[in-house]
């Protein structure tokens, strides 16, 4: 209801300031209060009407005890932009709950998975909060199909490209062959979990692959994007580029991806795609584990390691194999 909001931007903003309030982000730790909405961008969907962010509350004689904020986006998919819930059993209890709940609610709208990130420290800081959330989503049948890492540049803009790219902002036609370069450069288990086609691809329509929390995450509420660039001969990619601005406190984010690991293009492609982005925001690069190249690429620009995040997919629904069909042999 309406009358919840005070309580619930109250309930996120001291979740914000707490490691093991957040249960679930699509930004890390550092950054968790990009993925955070006040009561005027959750007002829309509270009062019914049509709405990307969807609102969710756990609540225990009176007392909340978790609450998620999901984004519904053009694909048949739902992303958990943060969960939140109270640092206590009471907590990791109304977690659950509330990803049984929104899951249902999710397959009764038609979509046919969910995808959620959790932090995955690897100092070993907040690792009792970390680990409570991992088993949380793993219970309410969520598993998990990468890890990926945040990278973070200092404000000052990139360096312009040292060498002159045979490349072209990406168009219609490129569709097929990003889609195949996409699978040629992700595992299978990843594709798996995706499910993306070469329709995805298609910049000239939905572009649905570029949306987080697929070859980019971040909080799509807050992220618009401003250069997708193609690079190689049409008949062979041999990388791609993709940039966002970043609105309010959300930072700038880019993507770079090589074939065959070549980390001095990566380098180059990550130059590129951000010429256009405006001054005045960190800028930041999600790096999946089978990436290492452009991790070290950007380590070469002056990137730090900010965060490590688990990513969670729950299937809503079962993939009917179609029957083989035969000739039949009439006589």
């Amino acid at each position: 209801m309406p009358t919840d909001l005070p309580r619930v931007t109250r309930f996120l903003t001291a979740a914000s300031r707490t490691p093991d309030a957040i249960v679930a982000s699509v930004l890390p730790q550092p950054l968790v209060a990009s993925a955070l909405a006040g009561w005027r961008t959750l007002l829309p969907g509270t009062l019914g009407m049509r709405d990307r962010l969807r609102l969710y509350i756990e609540e225990y004689h009176d007392r909340l005890c978790a609450v998620a904020l999901v984004h519904s986006g053009r694909r048949p998919e739902w992303v958990i932009l943060a969960l939140a819930a109270v640092p206590d059993p009471g907590g990791a209890e109304g977690s659950f709950k509330l990803l049984e709940h929104l899951s249902a609610s999710a397959a009764h709208h038609g979509q046919l998975r969910v995808f959620g990130a959790v932090s995955d420290p690897t100092d070993g800081s907040s690792a009792g909060g970390t680990a409570r959330a991992r088993e949380t989503f793993f219970q309410a049948g969520f598993y998990s199909y990468t890890r990926e890492t945040w990278y973070a540049a200092p404000r000052a803009p990139l360096r312009a490209p040292s060498r002159t790219l045979d490349g072209h902002y990406a168009r219609r036609r490129d569709a097929h062959d990003l889609f195949r370069f996409y699978t040629a450069t992700t595992p299978h288990a990843v594709q798996r979990a995706e499910q993306l086609a070469v329709e995805d691809f298609d910049i000239g329509r939905r572009a649905g692959a570029f949306d987080p929390p697929f070859l980019v995450s971040g909080n799509p509420l807050a992220m618009r994007r401003s250069t997708t660039m193609v690079v190689g001969p049409e008949a062979r990619i041999g990388a791609f580029g993709v940039s966002f601005k970043g609105a309010d406190g959300h930072p700038h984010v880019i993507k770079a991806r090589s074939i065959d690991g070549d980390i001095d293009l990566a380098r180059e492609v990550i130059r590129a795609t951000s010429l256009e982005l405006p001054g005045g925001h960190a800028v930041t690069s999600p790096v999946r584990s089978y990436e290492e190249h452009v991790a070290r690429a950007l380590m070469t620009e002056g990137f730090r390691e900010v965060a490590t995040a688990m990513l969670f997919v729950k299937e809503l629904a079962v993939r009917i194999e179609e029957p083989a069909l035969a000739p039949a042999v009439v006589r």
